[in-house]
């Protein structure tokens, strides 16, 4: 028995096998059944037996094509049903039109048969037990008419149609079984490639690029053709990561084409099992698509599929159709083939569009090169200005950099805006986009969400961004459910399973975090985005040098791309002002502000700039030069120079407000609410506004106003945003107890956003309540608190020394007393 093989396959094999074995052990009843339908034909007009028939042919067809998609069943099935049921038409006609009584019944003759069938379908039976019917005895031969109404009476009865429904129906399920049998087991011409033991499933493949005259015709179905097998779970491309590997190693540049020689040569070296090599040939006005499965070792053709579409209009169909008929040869379930979405589903009629939305989309989701991907989704945008896919897929990944606020919004808007040239799939998740990201409101977007996955229950970015939705509610558990089944429809992406990382962290599963991590990081190697994760995991974990040490590498990794830069800057300047160092985090801040102005970005700069100030209020340290410079940046990019969306008032105004600057940072928000639509003034983070709104009301003194402010930032993805503020308010208005539990919740919670808030929050969060514990005379609790804050800050800058040794020296104190 080969050792290759497909258990679900198997199992639906056994499953089929199952029901039709049931079904024989039903057969006395059935036969008992099937008297009765005889019986109960015999009554019937023609009319109403043709009824009868074209309504059950109806029903039996809708359980062929049922039983088709369910268990797996091949292609041919419905269509022979269909054949099987067309045939029985005309039996079912002519039995019925005999049955009834056409025109030469009118003869009485003597009909000279053993059993014949009364009106009612019932017989007589003499005493010795034979059937006669009763019988009108006339003189002389019987006539030729009455010998062919005989021999029509015995061929055409009802018994005999239906048994020879059931027999033809049986003989269709006994082949379907076979095919089934011989496919999963590796026997006969149907046997599947890893049935048969020739490849392994799973294992890399590596697809050579198309031969074609047409260059651009070439590529573009290369990379549809990639796009499609990407989503099956038997085959397994070689990943491009691997490839530059290869490719350097073997003293080549990676980049360029791969025709066939040149990957049989790469699979040789790698021990790579299977090349697979397409071609494009033009026939008149058509298109021959073909495709091959190659051993690298001999040449030899492991298998070979043919397509042909009729223009240019019908290749990506019959890329396809190519592709599934190369993923069900290998060994793949037809079930899984059939849920995967065709490739024209992205809707565009310009295929070099498609192409470059293809390749986006591997830049993004398979490579983390989002600088790529997105000069590529604006390519695709120039050729189709109304794919809205693409425009999309734009916004999404400026959101997830968080950069050019109205670029991205106007990506979505220009998707949302040509929503009706879409299938209804694409439609809800892009209406669903458009209500997550650009103007929030959650319900809407997870009512679209969920529409688009009754579609189709394996459309990721529904999937994904349900998760997303979860998150922001803080309903983790919800969230790891989607976020795991949008992993397991798309394996490939490294996105999904980050996401379930980052997911745990909220959940405060570190352990459970690390492990899925770990499995990240030896599934994509390449891929800085996962490298950036995790960072986040080994900063929510108080792990810094690890952090610094992923934030570089992911940088090391897209070191052409100045958005990872400054992306890794931040993280590394949070880094160090979490732990006092405010020189080096200084020094970082002043790089990505370079990074920033070279290139272009004003907003960006004065977020950055926004930051440092925050932090020098936050901590108490130089915050007349952090006014300096705030003051510097807003005249070298006045806010009247740019888009009213890129803006950052909240930014400026939380850091207006943590340097003892109310009124400045109150007019900022004014100016927000005068510029900038509701919908548009917070994002899926949080709503920055209101955060501002009570860290003003808390620097007036405000204590209760900036509590119900506070205590508002119950949605976002910022979980911890606010959280800080809120235990100062409580501090601040005496209310000890709910202080506490404020500062307590934001030191023993770990969030995949550590970086982001603990630079603020987190060394003055175990200062005070070391100091609170420490009031109440609770020695346990105030020593802990101390000892995290003096070894977080152990080698802080010598003006937060002091803060340091006082803690020390408390400490010192209280083991004195306990001692």
């Amino acid at each position: 028995m080969p050792t290759h093989q497909s258990l679900p396959a198997i199992w639906r094999l056994d499953k089929f096998t199952a029901v039709v074995y049931r079904l024989g052990e039903r057969g006395g009843a059935y036969m008992t059944g099937l008297k009765n339908l005889i019986n109960e034909a015999h009554r019937r007009s023609l009319w109403q037996v043709l009824g009868v028939y074209l309504v059950a042919s109806w029903l039996v067809f809708q359980v062929v094509q049922t039983l088709t998609e369910g268990l797996g069943l091949p292609d041919w099935v419905p269509p022979l049903a269909l054949v099987l049921l067309l045939i029985g038409l005309p039996i079912v006609v002519a039995t019925a039109f005999v049955q009834e009584g056409g025109p030469a019944t009118s003869s009485k003759a003597v009909v000279p048969v053993d059993e014949t069938e009364d009106a009612e379908g019932a017989t007589s039976e003499t005493a010795g037990g034979r059937h006669v019917a009763d019988q009108v005895q006339t003189p002389g031969p019987a006539p030729a008419d009455a010998t062919q109404l005989a021999t029509h009476h015995r061929l055409f009865t009802w018994r005999n149609a239906i048994l020879g429904g059931v027999l033809a129906f049986a003989l269709l399920g006994i082949l379907t079984a076979g095919y089934m049998a011989t496919r999963s087991l590796g026997i006969g011409p149907a046997a599947t490639l890893v049935a048969r033991g020739v490849i392994d499933e799973r294992q890399p493949i590596l697809l050579a690029d198309f031969e074609s005259t047409d260059s651009l015709l070439a590529r573009a179905a290369t990379e549809a053709f990639r796009v499609d097998l990407s989503q099956s779970s038997v085959v397994r491309l070689v990943e491009s990561g691997f490839l530059a590997g290869a490719l350097e190693r073997m003293d080549r540049q990676p980049g360029g084409g791969i025709d066939v020689d040149l990957a049989t040569e790469v699979a040789l070296r790698e021990g790579i099992q299977a090349v697979i090599a397409g071609e494009i040939v033009r026939a008149g006005g058509s298109y021959i698509l073909s495709a091959r499965l190659i051993s690298p070792a001999d040449g030899a053709s492991l298998l070979s599929q043919r397509e042909t579409a009729a223009d240019s209009t019908e290749i990506i169909a019959a890329i396809d159709a190519l592709s599934n008929r190369i993923r069900e040869r290998v060994g793949e379930s037809l079930v899984s083939i059939r849920g995967n979405p065709p490739l024209e589903r992205v809707t565009t009629p310009d295929l070099e569009a498609l192409r470059k939305y293809s390749q986006a989309i591997r830049a993004i989701e398979l490579e983390g090169d989002e600088a790529r991907g997105i000069s590529l989704l604006e390519e695709a945008v120039a050729l189709d200005t109304a794919f809205a896919m693409a425009y999309r897929k734009l916004g999404v990944v400026l959101a997830n950099r968080g950069e050019q606020r109205a670029r991205e919004i106007d990506a979505f808007t220009s998707a949302y805006r040509h929503r009706d040239r879409l299938t209804e799939r694409e439609r809800y998740v892009t209406i669903g986009s458009y209500y997550s990201m650009a103007r929030p409101d959650l319900p809407k977007a997870m009512a679209a969400y969920e529409n688009a996955l009754v579609l189709d229950p394996s459309e990721t970015a529904a999937l994904n961004n349900l998760g997303i939705a979860y998150q922001s509610l803080r309903d983790f558990m919800r969230a790891e459910e989607y976020f795991l089944r949008a992993a397991q429809a798309d394996s490939l992406t490294a996105l999904f399973s980050v996401n379930v990382v980052t997911n745990r962290i909220s959940q405060g599963d570190l352990e459970g975090a690390r492990i899925r991590m770990q499995s990240a990081a030896a599934r994509w190697p390449d891929n800085p985005f996962v490298d950036m994760v995790d960072g986040n995991l080994a900063v929510a974990e108080g792990r810094y040098e690890e952090a610094r040490a992923s934030y570089e590498t992911a940088r090391s990794k897209e070191s052409g791309s100045p958005a990872r830069q400054v992306a890794v800057e931040r993280r590394l300047a949070s880094i160090d002002a979490i732990e006092g160092k405010l020189r080096a985090a200084r020094a970082r801040q002043a790089a990505a502000l370079e990074l920033d102005r070279a290139r272009g970005l004003a907003a960006e700069y004065l977020i950055d700039v926004a930051w440092g100030t925050r932090l020098s209020g936050a901590l108490g340290v130089d915050t007349e030069s952090a006014l300096d410079e705030i003051a510097a940046a807003l005249e070298q990019y006045p806010l009247e120079d740019l888009d009213p969306l890129d803006r950052p008032y909240a930014d400026l105004a939380l850091a207006f407000a943590a340097v003892g600057r109310p009124v400045e940072a109150e007019r900022m928000l004014d100016a927000l609410e005068a510029e900038v639509a509701p919908e548009f003034r917070v994002d899926r983070f949080l709503d920055w506004p209101l955060l501002a709104r009570g860290v003003i009301a808390l620097e007036r003194g405000q204590y209760e106003a900036a509590i119900e402010h506070l205590r508002g930032l119950t949605v976002g993805l910022c979980m911890m945003c606010g959280v800080f503020e809120l235990a100062q308010a409580y501090d601040l208005a005496g209310q000890a107890d709910s202080a506490i539990v404020a500062y307590e919740r934001y030191a023993g919670t770990p969030w995949s956003g550590s970086w982001r808030t603990d630079p603020f929050a987190l060394a003055l969060t175990l200062e005070r309540l070391g100091q609170i514990h420490d009031e109440r005379r609770e020695w346990a609790k105030a020593s802990g608190y101390y000892a995290r804050f003096v070894d977080l800050w152990k080698d802080a800058d010598p003006e937060l020394q002091p803060r340091v040794r006082a803690a020390q020296r408390r400490l010192d104190e209280i083991f004195a007393l306990q001692g």
